[in-house]
């Protein structure tokens, strides 16, 4: 970024401006500002947990029919 005639000021309010526009700046308030209570840790992890299985599910399906296929049966 380039400063015109040494006017810091103008280029902070126009970096912020540019910040706010794009959203980034709630982004970086919501990341510092946000705290995570053991009960929400725990409904994330089970909602992770239950995410893998049913991917691991999935894949143990596809890989039966795959083979299935495979051996033309």
């Amino acid at each position: 970024m380039k400063i015109r005639d040494g006017n810091l000021e103008q280029a902070l309010t126009w970096i912020q401006r540019k910040m706010q526009s794009s959203g980034i700046k709630q982004l970086i308030r919501k990341q510092q500002a946000h705290h995570i209570n053991n009960s929400e840790k725990l409904i994330l992890a089970q909602n992770n947990l239950e995410r893998k299985i049913k991917s691991q599910d999935l894949a143990r399906k596809l890989k039966a029919i795959l083979v299935k296929k495979v051996r033309g049966l």
